[in-house]
């Protein structure tokens, strides 16, 4: 006989929000119902129609609470809702026998959602209340896909997307991205990827054989697993200084250096980036590789066809304009990440290393008390000490 779980268990806490979160996510909850409520009572004013769907509560909990969640999308809470809505309203009109309605309307509903890619656990709600809510939802038939589900999802989705702009809420971190081209640039996922014991494909092929819904992303798993290794850095280091593993003496350039120039300092030297510094050392900012990239992947800047490659639009970036106007940037200052981040030479390492992942960064100019740079602090340097400490 199985045995119960321990009594603790049963009061786990279900998610890692801070008391702040909480709270802001119930306030929102309170102000898109509140809105919904009052908008539709307003508009359907005169019409013997329910005013509200009741899945709309439980939406609020997805769209506010794990807004993250694959099921909490805009089109996993607008498709789900409308396509289930129009399930139930067809199973209530053809199907007689109420129980044989409920069934298949759930049932239908969920395997719409799953392939129209737009599961959501409330849109299951709506699809039997069609069938359950009594004669004045009913008797609207297909209406009740118009008002009040539709209607409740356009207030709802609008109210949702204007808090998760407040909030700094961005779905798109997970989603997939069009890489800039591979030879040019170091992703954050190849620096985990370096020091990991899988790989992406490894990830896919795991989960596609546990053959269960994850809500959760491959991004996000690899995110984690990133943060996980940060930790595990971080408290290898103990209090080691910056200054004891950067780089240094640190190569660096100026504001009006021409891009070529800096360019032949990437090849020369095998790396990615160098500060900007003035006549007095000061960093000014950063130039890497990515910054190449980035303008010469905008047609905007680099005028050239789409089938020139990368090599050929990089070629056209760094080429000199000659005479005394130019439609692109001529020099390094042009194109720079100012201001930089930079660490002190006399700060722990282990609090700069969450630095290069929160601001996708790979080089962290390091300075002294004057802001004047002393060295270079990059992963691989990291990577290489925290090698060094294991033997």
């Amino acid at each position: 006989m199985p045995q119960l779980p321990p009594l603790p268990h049963w009061f786990a806490r279900q998610t890692d929000l801070t008391h702040k979160s909480i709270l802001l996510s119930a306030s929102a909850a309170l102000v898109a119902i509140a809105l919904v409520g009052l908008a539709s009572r307003l508009i359907l004013s005169g019409y013997d129609l329910p005013i509200m769907v009741a899945s709309m509560g439980a939406a609020a909990v997805l769209l506010f609470v794990v807004p993250s969640s694959k099921l909490s999308t805009p089109w996993a809470f607008a498709g789900g809702h409308l396509v289930s809505a129009l399930i139930g309203v067809t199973c209530a009109l053809w199907i007689p026998h109420i129980a044989l309605a409920t069934a298949v309307a759930a049932a239908a509903a969920i395997l719409a959602m799953h392939y129209l890619r737009c599961l959501h656990p409330p849109g299951g709600a709506a699809a039997l209340m069609a069938v359950l809510g009594g004669e004045s939802i009913q008797s609207l038939g297909y209406q009740y896909v118009l008002t009040p589900v539709l209607l409740n999802v356009v207030i709802m989705l609008a109210v949702t997307l204007v808090y998760w702009r407040l909030a700094g809420i961005n779905q798109q971190r997970t989603g997939h991205q069009q890489p800039l081209d591979h030879n040019w640039q170091r992703s954050d996922e190849e620096w985990l990827a370096s020091t990991a014991p899988f790989d992406q494909d490894d990830l896919s092929r795991a989960i596609s054989e546990m053959d269960t819904f994850i809500d959760i992303s491959q991004q996000d798993l690899q995110e984690i697993y990133a943060r996980a290794l940060q930790q595990a850095h971080g408290q290898g280091f103990g209090d080691m200084r910056c200054a004891e593993i950067m780089s240094q003496p640190a190569l660096s350039v100026q504001y009006g250096s021409e891009l070529e120039e800096v360019w032949q300092l990437f090849e020369q030297h095998n790396i990615r980036g160098v500060p900007v510094v003035d006549n007095f050392q000061h960093v000014l900012g950063i130039v890497t590789v990515s910054n190449f990239v980035h303008l010469a992947s905008d047609s905007t800047d680099t005028p050239l066809p789409d089938s020139h490659s990368m090599a050929e639009r990089l070629a056209r970036l760094r080429q000199r304009t000659p005479g005394f106007e130019s439609n692109k940037a001529e020099v390094v200052g042009q194109i720079m990440n100012s201001p930089a981040i930079t660490a002190r030479q006399d700060e722990r390492i282990a609090d700069k290393i969450d630095l290069f992942n929160q601001h996708h960064i790979h080089h962290l100019p390091v300075v002294d008390d004057k802001r004047k740079l002393v060295g270079m602090l990059t992963r691989e340097d990291i990577m290489a000490a925290r090698a060094s400490l294991k033997y």
